[in-house]
């Protein structure tokens, strides 16, 4: 646990693997709706996946659903009948509690109830749960950026890759949201 009480955990190559193949088989039953770049690394979503479902299971957590199969526009998980989305992005760096979180503007109407934020620094094979938030507080919080906008000097929104984008500082500790979550 960190000062800002994120968990990290180090990745082995086995388990980026997996994402690969989790993300190769989705990709056949779907195609992505965005231009893919060779750097965007869209694994790193499944990976998070595969490290939240096994921290799930270390919190004594067993009554939840991971949805595997068929997996575009729903949620990644379901505990008691909360609906939550994890967001995994990929950085060089480890986060700062000035980063942001973000999701596209799409998600918006998705069925989610809660999202759940990581990042993968994936130079070192480290992932970080940086904690969660409503989804209908984030959208509140968080401040939309359109087509062309810069988010900052590094990052110039793309064409169908519209955000709401919010500082992780406001998401709660993963501790204290699993905690929450798991009293409802």
């Amino acid at each position: 646990m960190t000062e800002n009480n994120w968990i990290y955990y180090d990745v082995s190559p086995k388990s980026e693997e997996k994402a690969i193949e989790i993300r190769k088989s989705r990709d056949k039953l779907y195609k992505n709706i965005f231009d893919e770049e060779e750097s965007d690394l869209r694994w790193v979503g499944d990976l998070g996946e595969i490290w939240f479902n096994s921290w799930l299971k270390t919190n004594g957590i067993s009554d939840f659903e991971w949805h595997l199969d068929n997996a575009a526009g729903k949620p990644d998980f379901t505990i008691n009948n909360i609906r939550i989305d994890i967001k995994t992005v990929k950085r060089k760096v480890p986060p700062k509690a000035f980063y942001t979180a973000q999701i596209t503007s799409r998600h918006q109407t998705h069925p989610i109830d809660e999202l759940f934020f990581m990042s993968y620094e994936y130079q070192i094979r480290r992932l970080w749960f940086l904690g969660g938030i409503k989804l209908k507080d984030f959208i509140a919080k968080a401040k939309f950026y359109k087509e062309g906008d810069d988010v900052h000097s590094n990052y110039k929104i793309r064409k169908g890759h519209e955000i709401f984008n919010a500082e992780i500082a406001l998401l709660e500790s993963p501790d204290r949201w699993i905690k929450n979550l798991i009293q409802i």
